[in-house]
C-alpha cells in the first residue's frame, strides 16, 4: 500500500496528540496543515493506519472511537464527567493474556481494557 501526503498528515497529527482525539478532532487539526483534506479521507486513513498497526483505535461505548499513538499493550481510563481518555500502565496485561490462553485454549490477538471513573480534576471538584 502506497503512502500518501494525506496519510502522512493524519499520522503526524495523531503522533503529536496526547489527548486521544476523535476522528473529528484529528480532521480539524489536519485542516490546519492541509486545508483541502476531507473528513472522509481522515476516517479512511485512520482505519488504514490502525490496520497497519501505526496507531491504535480505542473503542469507547457511547462516546465514539478515539485514536492513540501508543500502540504497545496498555489500558485506558475514561472520565465519566469530562470525557478525557488517558493511558494507564498495565504491566500485568500480558500475564493475564497468557493465563486466559492457557486456561481456555483461546488465541488472544489483542486486549482492550477500559477503566471508567473520575479523573483527578473532576474528583477534586
Amino acid at each position: 500500500m502506497r503512502n500518501t501526503a494525506q496519510r502522512d498528515t493524519v499520522l503526524k497529527v495523531v503522533e503529536a496528540s496526547c489527548d486521544h482525539p476523535t476522528a473529528e478532532t484529528i480532521y480539524l487539526r489536519c485542516r490546519e496543515i492541509m486545508p483541502e483534506i476531507s473528513l472522509g479521507t481522515v476516517y479512511r486513513n485512520l482505519k488504514v493506519l490502525a490496520e497497519l498497526g501505526k496507531i491504535r483505535e480505542v473503542s469507547i461505548l457511547n462516546a465514539g472511537d478515539r485514536y492513540d499513538k501508543t500502540i504497545g499493550l496498555h489500558a485506558h481510563f475514561r472520565c465519566k464527567r469530562c470525557g478525557c481518555v488517558l493511558d494507564v500502565p498495565a504491566n500485568d496485561l500480558e500475564t493475564l493474556e497468557k493465563s486466559v490462553e492457557s486456561n481456555t485454549g483461546f488465541q488472544i490477538d489483542g486486549t482492550e481494557v477500559l477503566f471508567v471513573g473520575l479523573c483527578d480534576k473532576c474528583k477534586a471538584n
